[in-house]
């Protein structure tokens, strides 16, 4: 009878648990995007005669 208990929670929960697994790995996806794109725009130092420069260097997804 446990045994059948445990089966039927096992089977109930299964669905709840795939629909929360997936909406984490959206979210961790989402993140690593917003992440991703911080880190792809970068400030680097050009050296302008008699003047240094600093220029923001952004990628975008189209380069």
């Amino acid at each position: 009878m446990l045994a059948l208990a445990v089966g039927v929670v096992v089977v109930v929960s299964y669905p709840v648990l795939s629909l929360v697994a997936a909406t984490a790995f959206v979210g961790l996806v989402a993140v690593v995007r917003v992440v991703v794109s911080r880190l792809e725009q970068s400030t680097m130092k050009v050296a302008v005669p008699g003047l240094p420069v600093e220029v923001t260097v952004a990628r975008t997804t189209r380069d």
